[in-house]
């Protein structure tokens, strides 16, 4: 069975006629689950089941509740998420490719995609594309309720398999995609039917077009493509082949001009020297490259040096309306070579993964409204007066406390240059601080950078131990000097003073076996060279550095999560930047993706017992 497609727009079609979806930038997609399998037949029917292993097992999971169903035949996207508005074409594509089941494996625990239904085509056997649809939308809701899926995508709940739900009208859903950077919009009419294969007026896209500027240095004669490039540290590289988008008097006219005054090549390639820049609509980047590029117009006042690496990140992620930005080139970190604007593109790249850390956790941040080199720096926890309308903020004893539940309010503290991040250990209950934190922390800290292995040394044997006791442990650089360890437990379930006697007994432990290299002595001048086992801090009302968080240090360190194995003899904290660490999100993921799921089945309950009995 062929999709039905959608015909491209430029503007919405609006009015009480239609239903408005967010369109995601993922793998057009069609789940056809039968009593003897289930396949995720691709545009070309092709099944890539096989291929997200995660969302095969969600699917089952649900079979005793899809039994009464079956067969059924739903309509989606499989995509990866990065905010509730937002897939990343790239991973999905690069998820389609693999072959190996340990590459599958590997790319389903790091990049665990979903499957977005946004249509139901068959139930119980029964044919659905004739119904309209308002009423396969309403049968579609009743089938995800039935199996425990979600009726519209969240990126932070779990689930392989959510809903698409669909709006009469077509705000916030505008405000939504072009804060959260999505691909588009879908305009569906009302009444309308499901056609196989054909591209129908009824189902209208359009695309959040992004505007690129490029330095156009290259044309083919043999079809007519123009290669165009960015400088990126010294270099010219090239991030777009396009031929779309231009008025035939512009084309000739651009043809011309490389004949004329460019290089030919072999096979009729001609280059010319950096000069002309222009404008590319893009909906976004994979591989390095534009995608689905097109010519907007020449930019013909442009310096092509100004068309940098740095520029075109920046366009291919704009800062969301409603956020000011000021002296986007202040130098915040100039040892690293980050300004504002380049501190700004990180916490983008890294809010999916910073922004679950600091949601409804009241922050305390500090400052460096003259970058990391200027020795004024202050701590702030309670909100400014006023704040902007997207700042969530909670009531404290001194004044109102800051919250960090938005990407918008997150590019706000990084437009005052707050370059630290600390949350407390649980969220907020009923808008008050808990007394149930959600995770035990250890902070272990070495006298200085040069004795962090101490560091890796600690966090290996208490991994050790908590192995012993069944306990999933997850670690990440503090930033500066140390590590920090991390046990995920359920939320509202012990109190601060049932995880201290945990705490205080596990560091007790380690001084005893290598009282040489730990101790608890909370007074620097005694501790000897020693680490400091830091289990006092994990109390109600302390806080620590957030994952993915800065440090104010002028290499731009970040507070990051490690996989165990990372633990090595050649392990330094130095190499952990903003530089590095966009980078390693990108290529090898979040280990602390997998600190959720983790939750529930921790027997931290049966070890407190246990302790509480060794203890008397």
């Amino acid at each position: 069975m062929k999709p039905m497609k959608l015909t491209p727009a430029e503007t919405l079609p609006e009015g009480s006629g239609w239903l408005y979806e967010v369109k995601y930038d993922g793998f057009r997609c069609l789940l056809d689950w039968r009593k003897d399998g289930i396949r995720l037949l691709s545009r070309n029917g092709n099944d890539l089941a096989d291929r997200f292993p995660e969302i095969i097992a969600a699917i089952s999971e649900a079979s005793d509740a899809a039994r009464p169903y079956l067969p059924l035949l739903l309509d989606g996207e499989l995509v990866f998420l990065l905010n509730d508005v937002r897939s990343d074409f790239s991973v999905v594509a690069r998820r389609s490719r693999l072959r190996t089941q340990s590459a599958i494996e590997e790319q389903s625990r790091m990049f665990p995609c979903r499957f977005a239904a946004f249509d139901l085509l068959e139930k119980s056997g029964a044919d659905l594309r004739a119904m309209t649809v308002e009423k396969r939308k309403q049968a579609l809701g009743e089938l995800l309720q039935a199996l425990a899926f979600p009726l519209d995508t969240d990126y932070l709940d779990p689930s392989s398999v959510q809903g698409v739900a669909a709006r009469t009208g077509p705000e916030p859903l505008k405000s939504r995609l072009i804060a959260g950077n999505g691909e588009g919009l879908v305009a569906k009419r009302s009444g309308s039917r499901w056609q196989e294969g054909i591209r129908s007026t009824d189902w209208v896209k359009v695309k959040n077009w992004r505007a690129v500027p490029v330095v156009l240095t290259g044309f083919e004669t043999e079809n007519s493509n123009f290669s165009g490039r960015i400088l990126d540290q010294g270099e010219w590289r090239e991030v777009v082949t396009l031929r779309h988008g231009f008025s035939e008097e512009e084309s000739k006219t651009l043809t011309a001009l490389f004949k004329a005054n460019g290089t030919e090549g072999p096979s009729g390639v001609f280059t010319l020297a950096p000069a002309v820049v222009a404008e590319v609509l893009t909906i976004g980047e994979s591989g390095g490259k534009l995608r689905e590029p097109r010519f907007s117009r020449f930019l013909l006042d442009e310096d092509p040096e100004t068309v940098t690496v740095q520029r075109y990140r920046r366009s291919l992620e704009p800062i969301p309306p409603g956020v000011t930005v000021t002296n986007p080139d202040k130098p915040l970190f100039p040892e690293a070579g980050i300004d504002k604007d380049g501190y700004l593109l990180y916490l983008q790249h890294a809010s999916p993964h910073l922004l679950p850390w600091l949601e409804d956790r009241p922050l305390t941040v500090i400052r460096y409204p003259h970058g990391t080199e200027d020795t004024e720096r202050f701590y702030q926890k309670h909100a400014p007066d006023p704040v902007p309308s997207f700042v969530q903020t909670v009531p404290g004893e001194e004044g109102e406390l800051l919250l960090c539940n938005s990407l918008e309010t997150l590019l706000w503290l990084g437009n005052q240059a707050a370059l630290e991040l600390h949350v407390p250990f649980g969220r907020l209950r009923k808008g008050e601080e808990s007394t149930y934190p959600d995770e035990i922390v250890f902070d272990l800290d070495p006298p200085d950078a040069s004795k962090f292995q101490l560091a890796v040394d600690a966090a290996l044997r208490l991994k050790k131990v908590f192995d012993g006791f069944g306990l999933k442990t997850f670690v990440k650089t503090s930033g500066g000097k140390g590590m920090q360890l991390y046990i995920p437990i359920l939320p509202g379930t012990y109190t601060y003073e049932e995880t201290r006697l945990f705490t205080s007994f596990a560091a007790d432990y380690l001084c005893e076996q290598a009282p040489e290299r730990f101790t608890t002595e909370r007074m620097k001048k005694n501790r000897g060279g020693r680490l400091y086992v830091d289990y006092v801090q994990h109390a109600r009302g302390k806080t620590i550095i957030a994952p993915y968080s800065t440090r104010g240090a002028g290499h731009a360190p970040v507070a990051t999560p490690l996989e165990w194995h990372e633990l090595t003899e050649d392990l330094r904290p130095e190499t952990f930047t903003i530089h590095t660490v966009t980078e390693r999100l990108r290529t090898i993921g979040d280990p602390f993706r997998l600190m959720e799921e983790s939750r529930s089945s921790q027997p931290f309950g049966d070890v407190l017992t246990k302790l509480k009995e060794m203890l008397g």
